[in-house]
């Protein structure tokens, strides 16, 4: 009788430290903001995509290429990119301005990565801080987009204006 009542009081105590173990990793999800393509499909913005000009020569610049993956997930609510990975960020944004095609490189174009710099490093400290809300995620992820659109109706406008070269009499 003492073995069927210790081997149930072992039971209950593994079974306890089973569910305690279950509550703590519920806790640590419940810090993260839920984010869905719905709530980022939702916001407004004039979304400007690179010309066919312009792709021809980000074709071969990989960081921007990189960086369009990147603009692609956090459409699709993934912000994994952005969690604990600084080093990887500042490397791809150090690379994305370093190695601007020649065609493309121009004082408005590199104000324009400069800014798109600082809203990626805003929505990473905002990613990893513990206590973010979903609203203010949505509305870093917004600037986000924004700045990368603007970089791409920057680049569009440049190639646009050396292709109008008008000779003045």
């Amino acid at each position: 009788m003492k073995i069927v009542i210790s081997f149930y009081l072992f039971i209950c105590l593994l079974s306890c430290g089973n569910t305690e173990e279950n509550t703590n990793n519920i806790e640590q999800d419940s810090n993260l903001p839920s984010l869905s393509k719905e709530q980022i499909q939702k916001l407004n913005f004039t979304e400007y995509l690179a010309d066919s000009k312009v792709k021809v020569f980000t074709k071969n610049w990989v960081k921007y290429n990189e960086l369009e993956r990147v603009i692609s997930n956090l459409k699709q609510a993934n912000i994994s990119y952005f969690k604990e990975n600084h080093k990887i960020l500042e490397s791809l944004i150090n690379d994305l301005k370093k190695n601007v095609p020649e065609e493309l490189n121009s004082p408005s174009v590199m104000s324009r990565l400069i800014a798109l710099e600082t809203k990626l490093y805003k929505l990473e400290s905002v990613v990893n801080l513990s206590n973010t809300s979903s609203d203010a995620m949505i509305s870093h992820i917004k600037e986000v987009l924004v700045s990368f659109s603007n970089l791409n109706l920057q680049m569009n406008k440049k190639l646009e204006r050396e292709s109008q070269k008008i000779i003045k009499p």
